[in-house]
């Protein structure tokens, strides 16, 4: 797990692990997520939802698959992408910002995270959601989630989730669960 936007960087894109529980990194997530829903709290408190950017997915595929899906992969990484800034806005709990970066040229295997935190915080973000795709078999995918909190540059929520199957229908879920799972961490 990353603490730091520096810490995010650090790994090895290709090789997605899970996520290791040492008493030290649950005590820093704890305080992170308490930091994050006492802000969360007193931005609503205030009547306004927080401001979250979310940059473009870095996609990795190591699934040796005969048949090219790059173009499949490209469309429904940008479809997911919008679904997720629509889906979060439409529940009203969370504003979006749009990061200034060209297009196709915004995940965090394009941009180093300072940079994108940096884009964030231009855009007025108070939050930034990064993550990465990793296509390890036909039929399994691993999707790793965070929000980093652009202020102290600490991850405040992350999730390392799989998801079966490669077409429309498997990413939709996908898309459907990751915004649920963000909304029920936020209303905490």
């Amino acid at each position: 797990m990353y603490r730091t936007a520096t810490q995010y960087l650090e790994r090895e894109p290709a090789r997605m692990k899970k996520p290791t529980r040492s008493s030290a990194v649950g005590l820093g997530l704890l305080a992170a997520a308490a930091f994050y829903t006492s802000s969360v709290r007193q931005s609503q408190a205030e009547g306004e939802p927080p401001v979250l950017a979310v940059a473009e997915i870095q996609y990795i595929d190591t699934s040796g698959e005969v048949i090219d899906q790059s173009a499949d992969h490209f469309r429904r990484l940008r479809e997911f992408e919008a679904s997720l800034r629509t889906d979060l806005a439409a529940s009203g709990k969370v504003r979006n910002a749009a990061l200034d970066c060209p297009p196709n040229a915004c995940s965090v295997g394009d941009i180093e995270v300072d940079q994108l935190l940096d884009k964030a915080q231009g855009a007025g973000a108070g939050y930034l959601l990064i993550s990465s795709f990793h296509k390890v078999s036909t039929l399994v995918q691993w999707a790793k989630f965070d929000i980093v909190d652009v202020k102290t540059r600490n991850v405040v929520f992350n999730r390392l989730v799989t998801f079966r199957g490669d077409n429309d229908t498997a990413w939709r879920h996908a898309e459907t669960f990751i915004v649920r799972e963000i909304l029920d961490h936020e209303e905490k």
